[in-house]
């Protein structure tokens, strides 16, 4: 495995000297070359391969923002003289990976192999993020009939024209990522990166430092800084997955950003301009939500366009062409299909869980009956054969005799019987019920329980 390597743009031959002695140490990782002018770098960077840039702020014939304005597919760092913080903090504005501020001692030094490897690893990131958003255009495909997908590929080609927030509500299992995808891939930044995050699955303090990024020692376990989406999605789309779940002080810091079109790392003090088309993706009845545990501003802000995705029981013709699309992407067969007694039966089931349930069944069905015809109802009665015996064991911890408990009291009572079980342990709990830390604690504090 080759080692990668540096190029340093220094005028300065003491310090050349003292990256030299640096890179000399047995622990130094990487090969590295050096130009003494902005010219030597060019020439270079254009006969060699390197991984990341150290350049100098002012050198005899320019400036590191020469280097900057070649945009390179690559990390700059730049090292500025003592007292030029509004130059650093220009340099991150242009694009600069990260600043260092020289001092005479060259204490910088001891801390530029760990800037060096964060600039490394946050773009083996970002390139991971460009090859998953490659294979993810391919499956951004809409399969639907005449019926209400006709108006939601209405809306899709409608938004993709603009850069307008888009919020996308609907039921769980709907497809709603795949709508967010659909405008991200037909839009002309469908070369950009599409990043989604999951606002529910993460907690509180990591929600922060995934949308706004986090610099050196913001919290514990920050041993570098690193972007967050809204500067990784640059000229891309974010999707802002389970909006509806966000903390309330986190909707505010989050309006804000979106209304300023600047960003500012977790304790870090500049304020970087990033350019985001943000759709959002919500289950939740959020008009009941709005002005409770949800901001009207940002609400408002948010649903500029809104696209509503209904579920497969109010669009049951689409399930013979979802099945067509899914099977052919599972088997790789152009041809695979389903008979026309299994559509019917299939068709006449509601799916509670939507297409995610269409789709995890007929997967079963490959798998489970390999070489035969495919039959997934087969499937189907006995799953609700399990989720009867599920609904009997329910009834007999929470019988309703005359009266029918609230949803709320149900919710109550399961996880309070949950908590009990696994001995009060709230992770685990949490883990077992499939939600996050954060929304146990929420569900227990709107409780009354904590």
């Amino acid at each position: 495995m080759r080692k990668k390597r540096l190029l340093l743009i220094e005028d300065d031959p003491v310090n050349r000297m003292a990256f030299q002695r640096l890179a000399g140490d047995e622990s130094f990782p990487y090969e590295y070359a050096k130009a003494r002018s902005i010219a030597d770098g060019k020439r270079l960077l254009n006969s060699e391969g390197f991984d990341c840039v150290i350049a100098d702020y002012r050198l005899g014939d320019g400036t590191a923002f020469d280097i900057l304005e070649l945009n390179l597919e690559l990390p700059v760092i730049i090292t500025t003289g003592a007292g030029s913080e509004q130059i650093a903090v220009q340099a991150m504005k242009a694009g600069a990976y990260d600043y260092l501020i020289k001092d005479h001692e060259r204490n910088y030094l001891k801390v530029l192999q760990v800037t060096v490897e964060g600039s490394l690893k946050q773009k083996r990131t970002e390139e991971r993020v460009k090859i998953q958003s490659e294979r993810e255009s391919g499956k951004a495909v809409i399969i639907g009939g005449d019926g209400g997908m006709a108006e939601i590929l209405r809306l899709i080609e409608l938004a993709a024209s603009s850069s307008l927030p888009v919020l996308i509500t609907g039921e769980t299992g709907t497809g709603k990522n795949l709508v967010a995808k659909a405008i991200h891939y037909r839009s002309a930044a469908r070369t950009e990166p599409f990043i989604g995050i999951n606002c529910l699955s993460l907690p509180e303090n990591l929600i922060e430092a995934e949308l706004f990024g986090c610099e050196k020692g913001a919290f514990t376990g920050a041993r570098t800084g690193r972007k967050g989406v809204f500067e990784m999605a640059d000229r891309g789309t974010i999707l802002l997955d389970e909006i509806g779940e966000m903390p309330l002080h986190l909707q505010g810091k989050l309006l804000s950003v979106i209304e300023d079109r600047k960003v500012r790392r977790l304790g870090g003090e500049i304020e970087k301009p990033f350019n985001v088309r943000i759709t959002a993706s919500t289950n939740v009845d959020i008009e009941k939500a709005v002005g409770n545990s949800f901001r009207k501003d940002l609400y408002y802000r948010l649903s500029i366009m809104r696209i509503h995705v209904p579920p497969l029981r109010e669009r049951r013709q689409d399930i013979p062409a979802l099945c067509h699309g899914l099977l052919k992407e599972m088997t790789g067969r152009k041809d695979a299909s389903l008979p026309d007694a299994e559509l019917k039966k299939l068709m006449e089931y509601d799916w509670p869980g939507n297409v995610r349930e269409l789709k995890n069944i007929l997967e079963r069905a490959v798998l489970l009956q390999r070489g035969c015809e495919l039959r997934p109802s087969e499937l189907l009665a006995k799953m609700d054969g399990q989720v009867r015996g599920s609904q009997n064991a329910l009834a007999s911890r929470f019988p309703v005799d005359d009266d029918i408990m609230r949803l709320e009291e149900v919710e109550k009572k399961y996880i309070h019987l949950a908590l009990q079980k696994l001995s009060g342990n709230r992770l685990k709990t949490a883990e077992t019920l499939g939600i996050s830390l954060n929304t146990l604690k929420r569900r227990l504090k709107d409780m009354g329980s904590i």
